[in-house]
C-alpha cells in the first residue's frame, strides 16, 4: 500500500526524494557516465516499489548484508520471490 502522504504535501516530499537519490547517484554517474539509470520515485515500501516496476524491467539489482551468517533482507527476500523479471543478489563489499 502507498504510503501516507497528504495531497498538499507531496510535490515537497518528492522534490526532496529526487534529490536525495540524485545526490546518491552522482559519484556513480560519474564512475559510469555511458550506464543509462533512469531514477523512480515511489510512494510505496521499498519492496513493493521494486515488485511493481518488475516486469517492465530486464533485471533488478538487489544487494544483501554480509557478515558471519549472511542473510537476505525482507525487500531483498520479497523481491526474489515475487519479482517478475531476473533478479541479481549482490553481497556487501
Amino acid at each position: 500500500t502507498p504510503y501516507d502522504v497528504l495531497e498538499e504535501e507531496r510535490g515537497g516530499w518528492e522534490d526532496h526524494e529526487v534529490q536525495l537519490l540524485d545526490d546518491a547517484l552522482r559519484p556513480w554517474r560519474k564512475t559510469f557516465p555511458d550506464a543509462d539509470v533512469l531514477p523512480d520515485v515511489r510512494l510505496f515500501s521499498p519492496a513493493e516499489a521494486l515488485v511493481r516496476v518488475s516486469p517492465g524491467a530486464v533485471l533488478l539489482v538487489v544487494g544483501r548484508g554480509g557478515g558471519p551468517a549472511p542473510r537476505l533482507g525482507a525487500v531483498t527476500h520479497a523481491v526474489a520471490h515475487h519479482a517478475r523479471c531476473p533478479v541479481a543478489v549482490v553481497p556487501d563489499a
